[in-house]
């Protein structure tokens, strides 16, 4: 059976499935809102009690020394690129709450605009939607890029120079032959990456260091990364973009709560071509 066969497969299986979206729709609803109500008043976990605790790392990052006593997990720790240190570094001028208070407005912004289409969402993911807002992390930015890549395949350089495993989804573009998409890409992150080891190239090394001696505390990498790129090869040949976030999400370093969030770029890739621009296999 051949990769479109079992995409027509797929799709057949998921119109006869469509007239139980309703019920699907209210029951994961209501789970949603029951998970987040738990984790909140049961478990009391409360992150609004800690907010910014990601953010804070963004501000506070030393370009000396970025990954001084920084371990994946740790509160407050940078773990990404020198480019993206390069990039934040400016806005530690200002106070931490404005800092944060901008973070959150841009995370608000583009948290409407994801679900604009299917509003149902803020519910379903209510609590890693909550979870984002207060810790401050990028998966709201890295979800947008997705979405806009199909559009701007330079826009890549995000996920990829914050969590480089998660560039998985790249495979999009040679899998289809989109070749100067695949340039425009790799080029910008490319350009990115070596203005910024000319600046700093000995974090660079640091960086290397700490991405291989940290592999060990990423749960089934391999794996995982295999899977995904699974999908999106899947995904490319099918047409069918959706995939590529669900791919992100599989790929990340580390799946934690708040990363579910990416998930959202699905209810844009599955609208009209239009909307990201996406074009069909050479």
């Amino acid at each position: 059976m051949t990769t479109l066969q079992v995409g027509n497969r797929l799709g057949a299986i998921g119109a006869n499935a469509s007239r139980f979206s309703r019920p699907l729709r209210d029951a994961l609803v209501v789970v949603g809102i029951g998970r987040a109500l738990w984790y909140f008043l049961v478990q009391e976990i409360r992150p609004w009690e800690f907010p910014g605790i990601d953010t804070r790392a963004y501000w506070q990052v030393d370009l000396a020394h970025p990954y001084l006593n920084s371990g994946v997990g740790d509160v407050s720790a940078f773990l990404y690129s020198p480019a993206v240190a390069h990039a934040l570094a400016p806005f530690g001028a200002l106070p931490f709450p404005v800092f944060f208070g901008l973070w959150t407005v841009v995370s608000l912004v583009i948290l409407g605009w994801l679900v604009r289409p299917w509003p149902w969402a803020l519910a379903i993911l209510a609590l890693p939607i909550i979870y984002e807002l207060c810790v401050g992390n990028v998966n709201f930015l890295v979800a947008a890029a997705i979405v806009l890549s199909f559009r701007a395949p330079p826009l890549w350089a995000l996920p990829v120079l914050t969590k480089i495993t998660i560039g998985v989804g790249v495979l999009w573009f040679p899998v289809r032959r989109e070749w100067r998409s695949l340039a425009l890409a790799l080029g910008s992150i490319a350009l990115i990456a070596a203005a910024s080891f000319a600046l700093a190239p000995t974090a660079w090394v640091d960086w290397i260091a700490f991405l291989t001696g940290s592999s060990g505390r990423s749960q089934l990498l391999v794996l995982r990364v295999t899977l995904a790129a699974a999908a999106v090869v899947f995904g490319a040949r099918t047409d069918r973009r959706w995939l590529v976030p669900i791919a992100v999400w599989v790929a990340q370093p580390n799946i934690i709560l708040n990363s579910w969030v990416i998930l959202l770029a699905v209810i844009r890739l599955r609208g009209p071509r239009s909307e990201s621009g996406a074009s069909r296999p050479a």
